[in-house]
């Protein structure tokens, strides 16, 4: 009787072994996951290489942008000379100091611009959706410039850099009152930036953009932004122009995606293939997109 007894006591504890570590490792896979989800949506305050204050020649006006989607964004307006504004929308883990060298050179030309903090980004609330939601803030923000007293609300054009390029694609596809775009090494697919690894749901837990901290994120959120996919929706931009700016050796959006837009998109359109760019080099000042270039595409595209 006692053989019979132990017997079917470790019987039991083969049982609880065999089931209950299953669970503790997926609770403990699950508990990773959210946390990387967390870091995905928020990810940590971005390293500029230069600030405001190595802008001197622009003045900046400070503007809050109360946006449809229920967040604040924080923003500054730079009046320019004439009534056209452009609004640049910078990239993942930036912050609007990232499109102060593009600033300075459209002030130049004469123009105004609009900068601002993505959610989940700088002082603007909310969390990163990836474009899910950035693209409804754009939409706030174009009201905001559109009413300033400084802004002929008929000459708007945007630029956005990677993550912000996306979402300046997607929403002006779908606003007429953006006049021209700028395309910084934006992305055609979410995935082909995000890049997410079944594996590296078990291999890589604390990834921020593994699919389970993904799948997490939206679920978070309240949104879908696995498929966002502006190659799809360029083409809806003609008759408005399109500048495509990508770095040659950008391993980070690959230069595919900016090829990839360029022939989704209708005319006008151009693109400008940087030899040696890696990504962000096109931001710096001297860049691809802080340049002559695009400064006299805006003025072309704007100018009545």
């Amino acid at each position: 009787m006692g053989v019979q007894v132990r017997s079917r006591r470790r019987a039991s504890r083969a049982v609880v072994v065999a089931v209950g570590v299953p669970v503790l490792v997926a609770a403990a896979l699950a508990a990773l996951a959210w946390r990387a989800s967390t870091s995905a949506m928020h990810p940590p305050p971005a390293q500029v290489p230069w600030s405001l204050r190595d802008f001197p020649a622009l003045a900046a006006q400070e503007m809050t942008v109360h946006s449809s989607t229920g967040v604040t964004l924080r923003g500054r307006f730079f009046a320019g000379r004439t009534g056209v504004t452009v609004i640049l929308t910078h990239g993942y883990g930036g912050n609007q100091d990232e499109m102060l060298p593009m600033a300075l050179l459209l002030h130049r030309h004469g123009l105004s611009v609009a900068t601002y903090d993505s959610r989940g980004s700088g002082a603007s609330g909310g969390a990163v959706t990836f474009g899910a939601l950035e693209r409804r803030d754009l939409r706030s923000v174009v009201d905001a410039v559109s009413a300033r007293r400084a802004v002929d609300p008929a000459r708007i054009g945007a630029l956005g850099f990677s993550m912000g390029a996306a979402t300046t694609m997607l929403e002006a596809a779908g606003d007429p009152r953006v006049k021209a775009v700028v395309d910084d090494s934006g992305w055609s697919d979410v995935r082909d930036w995000l890049r997410p690894r079944t594996l590296d749901a078990v291999l890589h837990p604390r990834h921020a953009f593994s699919p389970l901290a993904l799948e997490l994120a939206e679920r978070r959120t309240g949104t879908s932004f696995m498929g966002l996919r502006p190659v799809d929706a360029i083409a809806r931009l003609s008759p408005r122009p399109l500048l495509v700016v990508h770095g040659a050796r950008d391993d980070v959006v690959p230069p595919r995606d900016g090829e990839a837009i360029f022939a989704a998109a209708r005319e006008p359109k151009a693109i400008v293939r940087v030899p040696g760019a890696a990504h962000g080099d096109t931001l710096a000042p001297g860049g691809a997109t802080a340049s002559t270039r695009v400064a006299r595409f805006f003025v072309e595209a704007l100018a009545r």
